[in-house]
């Protein structure tokens, strides 16, 4: 079996891309994988494409679409940087439903691009016409292994409302299909349970969405902690993170 191979597209050297591109690199490296930074032309098709977008429209159409044509099974992953805000809005929808912005970004995609070259499940083996809201459904379980037992799965509302109750619905539904029992916040949490939390941060102040962080964790200590947030500053970020939150994955509108 030969070396996976891999293009990456885009202004690496870029501050903000500093930590992305090093793990990213880091982990094909560590399997091996040959890559190619800004190549001159596509001497070979690629397994994976990954691109750090500084702005909209930084990649031609042209180019994605040659592109595509030369490599019509590898996923494109966008690594989006903090100029693309908004982008999805006012520029059109990207090339592939595969993107992190830098203020998501946590570490644990280095871990799925690792699994889809090693041909096992992961994020990237999923259909490229997989839609947005499908993908942020399952992010947390791809690549997890299917549980023996039926933990519990507790879905929490930071907000007083639960303004985005249909979206975690649509989570709850997803993980109970591969195997977790919902337990919503409206009803008394127990002790202790050997599955994960999934956190809607609402429109809630950093404030009282630090607070909870902590609270939760003190009360679990042990247990995958994942919060949706939308777009929180860096600082922000950091302080969730050294509360105790597992991954921070921003929320699709």
């Amino acid at each position: 079996m030969s070396a996976p191979y891999v293009i990456i597209r885009g202004r690496c050297e870029r501050k903000e891309f500093t930590e992305p591109f090093r793990q990213c690199t880091e982990t094909l490296e560590s399997i091996g994988a040959q890559y190619n930074v800004n190549p001159a032309k596509i001497d070979e098709p690629a397994d994976f494409v990954l691109f750090f977008q500084s702005y909209p429209h930084e990649f031609a159409k042209t180019e994605l679409l040659h592109l595509r044509q030369c490599n019509p099974f590898a996923p494109f992953f966008f690594i989006l940087g903090v100029c693309c805000e908004g982008m999805l809005r006012t520029a059109g929808p990207l090339e592939s439903p595969f993107y992190r912005y830098v203020h998501g970004w946590d570490g644990n995609e280095t871990e799925q691009i690792r699994l889809f070259l090693m041909d096992q499940p992961s994020l990237f083996a999923l259909p490229l016409t997989t839609e947005n809201d499908e993908i942020a459904q399952i992010l947390p379980s791809v690549g997890s292994r299917q549980p023996s037992l039926q933990p519990s799965l507790i879905v929490i509302h930071f907000g007083p409302l639960g303004n985005d109750f249909a979206m975690n619905q649509l989570i709850a539904d997803e993980q109970k299909r591969l195997g977790y029992e919902p337990v919503f916040s409206g009803k008394r949490l127990p002790d202790s349970f050997a599955g994960r939390i999934l956190a809607d941060a609402d429109d809630s102040p950093p404030k009282k969405i630090l607070e909870t962080i902590q609270r939760l964790r003190r009360q679990f200590a042990d247990n995958d902690f994942t919060v949706y947030i939308n777009s929180p500053r860096f600082d922000e970020k950091n302080s969730y993170i050294q509360a105790g939150v597992t991954r921070i994955l921003p929320k699709i509108r």
